[in-house]
């Protein structure tokens, strides 16, 4: 069992803190990984009761919340009201501790906004301390995985917050989903273990009140800086990272995002190097090792817009290009991965039960100009000094099949009024399509179909999550070779 200098350290700290903030009612941010949250956030977004972008997650309880006691005096259907309580029943007090649990047989291949377990077995522990009068939150979050050759404890999740006006400086390590993609998103993810990092986000969305940026609508600004870890081609570099998402008409969300992998021993790491790099002028392909490459950069454009089709029925469409190099004549950027996708959502009869239906496709091979130009292989995630790639501790922080891969997914979900989900879920996954590169996920090229069904909701005791999938091949490096089925089990009870 292991425990890492940076967890030690931030233990010391949270408890220093722990003993000298008094306890008020306060929490700074609704995680990553609560898909039926997520889904309540996106119902209530387009019905008027959440404003702004929804698209960044941790997303500000604040945010969420500003409305919610407004919701008797609206007209609205009896599944979103359904949403309402359900998310009434997740924001967090002045204390909180809560315990989840997961167990499989397998750790799921493809790897979306839900948390599934990362090993054979997944278990961790929260305890949240807020003060309201303040803005302070400490949340300690400790766990312990074993399995896939992993045996050690954790403070993954934890985080130290104050708020100053409207925004939070933090400090911790955690997960990040930035973009609108349900089942994969590409520049920031909860695939890879959370980095420790520090960082300033904006809490509320508010719009700016200068006419020559109204126009904008509620907008949210997330940065960060990150540091890795030390067994990697240059070990210690950072990752710095930036959102800025708005609104400028009501469901149309528009997002930027943009991260650089940067300084690290052996590299520069002063004032010339970060002008270099935030400027990002100049054609320095990234898959050469150009020694004047200062960062290895991504940035990234996502767009969502939802529409009403029907009678209570809406139609949510959503893209992604993320590019790894810049080009130096014209200066924008190119070598694109992709996502699109769309969600249809709506009432199932008059009695609170709702139905969605949603198809993703996301691809990594690099293109010139987004959708279109020549393919390129191994660049998306590589990098010529930056060997071991954009990622940490062995993933993607990006997508979960990593680089020079394909995925297309169909979802189909029924929630009754009592808030339980049954879903079936059909993924086709073509990983590291040319069979070379640094692929994490499988060295050879392999081509799985996987049929998943699942089923969540609360009993007596807390919310009980029990999924089933069938992959029709594995990977070897995963111990996975032929067909092979596994069940996953996740108990999640606050106290």
């Amino acid at each position: 069992m292991r425990v890492k200098k940076y967890t030690v350290l931030c233990a010391g700290a949270i408890f220093s803190l722990l003993v000298s903030v008094q306890l008020v009612q306060a929490s700074p941010w609704a995680a990553v990984g609560d898909m039926q949250l997520r889904n309540d956030v996106e119902v209530l977004a387009r019905h008027g009761v959440i404003s702004g972008p929804v698209n960044s997650w941790p997303i500000s309880w604040k945010q969420i919340t500003r409305n919610l006691s407004r919701t008797s005096e609206i007209d609205l259907p009896q599944y979103v009201r359904l949403a309402v309580m359900r998310v009434k029943e997740k924001i967090p007090g002045e204390f909180r501790t809560s315990v989840r649990i997961q167990a499989t047989n397998n750790p799921a291949i493809v790897r979306g906004f839900s948390t599934t377990a990362r090993n054979d077995l997944d278990a961790d522990a929260i305890a949240e301390y807020n003060n309201s009068d303040s803005g302070t939150t400490i949340h300690i979050q400790g766990g312990y995985r074993k399995g896939n050759g992993e045996d050690y404890a954790h403070l993954d999740g934890s985080y130290l917050s104050q708020d100053i006006g409207n925004w939070s400086a933090y400090a911790g390590a955690f997960d990040r989903w930035w973009g609108p993609g349900r089942e994969g998103t590409l520049i920031l993810s909860n695939n890879a273990r959370p980095m420790p990092s520090i960082g300033l986000r904006r809490i509320e969305p508010k719009a700016f009140k200068t006419k020559w940026l109204s126009w904008l609508g509620p907008w949210q600004w997330d940065m960060f800086l990150a540091r890795m870890e030390e067994d990697r081609e240059i070990s210690h570099a950072l990752i710095a990272g930036f959102r800025f998402t708005f609104e400028p008409i009501k469901n149309f969300e528009v997002g930027f995002s943009r991260t650089m992998q940067i300084c690290g021993e052996g590299r520069p790491c002063g004032f010339d190097t970060w002008a270099k790099a935030l400027i990002a002028g100049g054609d320095l392909e990234n898959t050469r090792g150009n020694l004047e490459d200062p960062s290895n950069q991504l940035v990234s454009l996502d767009l969502s817009y939802t529409m009403k089709v029907g009678k209570d029925i809406f139609l949510k469409l959503y893209g992604e290009g993320t590019a790894e190099d810049e080009n130096g004549k014209v200066f924008l950027p190119f070598r694109y991965a992709r996502l699109v996708g769309l969600t249809l959502n709506g009432p199932y009869g008059d009695n609170g039960a709702q139905w969605r239906f949603s198809v993703e496709h996301s691809d990594t091979i690099s293109t010139e100009f987004w959708f279109f130009g020549k393919r390129l292989f191994n660049v998306i995630y590589e990098h010529g000094i930056y060997k071991t790639g954009y990622r940490f501790k062995g993933r993607s922080l990006g997508h979960s099949l990593d680089n020079d891969s394909k995925l297309i997914t169909v979802v189909a979900q029924y929630q009754n009024p009592d808030g339980w989900d049954y879903i079936l879920k059909y993924h086709h996954a073509e990983i590291n399509v040319d069979g070379t590169g640094g692929n994490t996920v499988s060295l050879p090229n392999k081509n799985i179909d996987i049929f998943e069904a699942s089923v969540q909701g609360d009993v007596g005791f807390g919310n009980v999550k029990v999924d089933m999938r069938h992959s029709t091949d594995g990977i070897p490096s995963l111990g996975n070779d032929g067909s092979f089925t596994s069940i996953g089990v996740t108990l999640t009870t606050s106290f």
